[in-house]
């Protein structure tokens, strides 16, 4: 399991549009995380958790900020 993999996660939600309509298709926060270890995406919450903290730490503009709360929003969602 991986923070960096949490973190290209989140990358890849907000730059991918198919890839983040595939997990729309999630019925659970499990099921979008077995789906995600198929992918080699594979996190646990804990770790998805301290990648939003991190992404946050590291925004310089407010923009940047909203950004990863709507992100985080998101993703709260499947809990």
């Amino acid at each position: 399991m991986s923070l960096q993999n949490a973190i290209d996660f989140i990358s890849k939600v907000d730059t991918d549009n198919d890839f983040r309509k595939s997990c729309y298709a999630s019925k659970s926060l499990d099921e979008l995380l077995s789906a995600l270890a198929e992918k080699e995406l594979k996190f646990t919450p804990v770790e998805i958790a301290d990648a939003f903290n991190v992404l946050e730490l590291q925004c310089q503009t407010y923009d940047q900020a909203g950004r990863v709360h709507e992100l985080k929003a998101w993703f709260s969602l499947f809990r």
